[in-house]
């Protein structure tokens, strides 16, 4: 059996040429979707990695966390600071007057400080009393007087007053 000569045509020979130029090309997309695919994966990969490690030392932070938070549970958390906002400074145009506002807070301050050191549950038992402790002393600085009234109280680590004055007799 003899294969014919269609080497020797034109039209085939523009098939065959056709043929090994489509595969190159085709080779060559193949290689190029090939490359950015594995650069989409290797930078996937590395991001989640990342995202993997950030995971793991949060996880390890909220350990460390919840270990010293169950030490204090033990112990009973303490107050350690307190934090004093007055409300109502701008309608007793106090609001530019920091000396004043100084003093005021100062005053709260003094009156709030055998708060600092307590344990939460025990002052939150006293916590009417130590309202009230507040609101009935009168605040003198140079000519004014001020009574305070507790509008907001926040017990936690930082004990939180929001404060309303009033003038005074």
């Amino acid at each position: 059996m003899h294969i014919p000569p269609y080497y020797k045509k034109p039209s085939w020979q523009r098939f065959f040429a056709g043929i090994c130029v489509g595969c190159i090309i085709g080779y060559l997309v193949f290689v190029f979707m090939y490359g950015q695919l594995h650069e989409k994966w290797i930078e996937e990969n590395l991001s989640l990695r990342s995202k993997l490690q950030d995971l793991n030392k949060s996880y390890e932070t909220l350990l460390e966390n919840h270990e010293e938070l169950s030490k204090q549970r033990q112990e009973g958390i303490q107050i350690e600071e307190v934090s004093i906002d007055f409300l109502n400074l701008k309608e007793l145009k106090l609001d530019n007057d920091r000396l004043m506002i100084h003093q005021l807070e100062e005053a709260v301050r003094e009156e709030a400080s055998h708060a600092v050191g307590k344990n939460i549950d025990s002052f939150s038992e006293s916590i009417d009393l130590f309202i009230s402790s507040i609101e009935n002393k009168t605040i003198k600085i140079d000519d004014f007087a001020f009574e305070a009234t507790v509008r907001r109280i926040i017990v936690s680590e930082q004990l939180q007053l929001a404060i309303t004055l009033s003038l005074g007799d």
